[in-house]
């Protein structure tokens, strides 16, 4: 029989039921959006014999009283911070679900002298879909293959809540960025999915355990968002082994979403490479119509570092128009270098005039990141390694990092294919490609972001050591306007700048 107490910080109650056995490790419960420690039921079964649940309804959930704000998703975080303390739960195994894994992740990001291992179930909110409309679509999808039971519950959580609270808590959810405190982690960590979770799809899982330093992903089979409440047994058992230090489900390197193009016929393929190059044709057009940057792009928020523009080859900087615009609608100087042409030039003497331009400008108080496509990627990591200098030429210019966008850090085997020698330069055999992919140390301050199938870059942009993001998009030059993308972009700028402790 669970034992429920209160635990209060100012007008904040936390309602906490403990139960299991005295000896064995400390489960803390940490439910989701809408929901209470009920749904938590099928899981603590398993627990409860090898050590002590607790499990959590937390403000304005369950039998928790409603404050009159929601917490923020970092606020969330301190608040099971100093309940932990308080209640002299130490090192306790957080197990999280859903919005319940952001809180969990915060916590154990926040403060990691706090918690031994760490698990997250279904964790929301998946960056590229990070918008209200495509979370209720989701929602509706996943709905539609729930279990009656997980309804049953469900429907009986977010009816106690009521549709007001429930609502009042979706801004905090979608403002947070799990990405950014994943790494952060120091603690042992098993993400866990249903093969059916339309809400976190597999990439997105698969990318968390990526981001996280001792992180592992497992599925459970034939499960939604729902997993926790209709599997319980499976996932109770995974998280009894996982606190006991076995090796639960795999080590995640790069999530291993399958590329378009091993789903397609060749018709569907030359399709996409239509569609590609249309776009680009558009792109290219603009041109004739941009003498010179909007000068808007010229104002932005001084607490932001400045995004340098670097466009691809054969590539005028109108043609990362839309990106530039996203970036300075998000707060951010947009800066663009003339003078380099249709950018035919070697990697190595593009970057040389880049450094000259950037000199003449005083560096921003924020820095510099670098956003670079196809080829500009290229150049961004080359000034990052320094060329042939020794000195720390991209600290001199305030770089802080590079975001490349379908860039061939390993070069481009289909460069074989042209007889121009600025695109002949791309091949993985090319001098300068080969001592940018040996230049491992500076991986760490990329963020590489592609698509599902890029035709230009059919080995892909993964790059070791960098942090990799695939985005639900196909195409080479498509890819710059999608929305996935951008965003994708500007969380990679905001990972580059972060302070290391969130």
């Amino acid at each position: 029989m669970a034992s429920a107490r209160e635990f209060r910080s100012g007008e904040y109650v936390v309602v906490i039921r403990q139960s299991g056995i005295a000896d064995g490790p400390d489960y803390v419960l940490v439910h989701g959006l809408g929901m209470a420690h009920e749904y938590w039921d099928g899981v603590a079964e398993v627990l409860e014999p090898t050590g002590t649940v607790y499990a959590l309804d937390l403000p304005g959930f369950g039998d928790a009283p409603e404050p009159v704000e929601p917490l923020s998703m970092s606020e969330s975080g301190e608040l099971l911070a100093e309940l932990l303390v308080a209640e002299g739960i130490e090192r306790p195994v957080l197990v999280g679900h859903s919005t319940g894994a952001q809180v969990a992740a915060e916590t154990a990001a926040r403060h990691p002298e706090l918690v031994d291992r760490l698990v997250l179930i279904g964790a929301s909110v998946n960056p590229r879909e990070r918008t209200l409309a495509k979370q209720i679509l989701r929602f509706l999808q996943d709905i539609a293959v729930l279990n009656p039971k997980a309804l049953v519950e469900g429907f009986a959580a977010y009816t106690q809540a009521g549709p007001r609270w429930f609502v009042a808590n979706l801004r905090p959810m979608l403002e947070h960025r799990l990405e950014r405190a994943l790494p952060l982690i120091e603690a042992d960590t098993l993400v866990i999915r249903g093969e059916h979770d339309r809400l976190v799809p597999r990439y997105w899982a698969e990318e968390m355990a990526a981001l996280t330093p001792k992180g592992r992903f497992v599925e459970v089979p034939g499960r939604g968002h729902d997993t926790m409440i209709v599997g319980g047994r499976e996932v109770g058992e995974m998280v009894v082994r996982h606190a006991r230090g076995e090796s639960v489900g795999r080590v995640v390197t790069q999530p291993r979403e399958p590329l378009e193009a091993e789903r397609m016929n060749r018709l569907s393929a030359l399709g996409w490479w239509a569609r590609d190059y249309a776009y680009a044709a558009g792109r290219q057009l603009a041109f004739a119509g941009a003498r010179r940057p909007p000068v808007h792009w010229r104002t932005g928020d001084p607490a932001k570092p400045e995004v340098v523009l670097l466009p691809g080859v054969y590539e005028h900087w109108s043609f990362l128009r839309p990106l530039g615009d996203a970036l300075n609608a998000a707060g951010h100087r947009v800066l663009v270098v003339h003078g380099l042409g249709p950018n035919r030039l070697g990697v190595a003497e593009t970057a040389t005039r880049l450094e000259r331009a950037l000199a003449r400008v005083p560096v921003p108080p924020a820095g510099r990141v670098i956003v670079g496509h196809s080829k500009g990627g290229l150049i961004g990591k080359y000034l990052l390694v320094g060329g042939d200098d020794s000195g720390d030429r991209a600290g001199a210019l305030g770089i802080r990092g590079v975001v490349g966008v379908c860039t061939p850090f390993g070069g481009a085997r289909r460069a074989r294919l042209f007889l121009d020698p600025s695109i002949r330069a791309l091949l993985p055999s090319d001098e300068t490609i080969v001592m940018l992919g040996s230049a491992a140390s500076v991986n760490a301050r990329i963020v590489s972001v592609f698509g599902t199938y890029d035709p230009h870059v059919p080995d892909g942009s993964v790059l070791d050591g960098a942090t990799n993001v695939r985005v639900p998009v196909a195409g080479h030059f498509r890819v710059l306007a999608a929305r996935e993308t951008l965003l994708a972009v500007i969380d990679g700028i905001a990972q580059l700048t972060a302070d290391t402790r969130p």
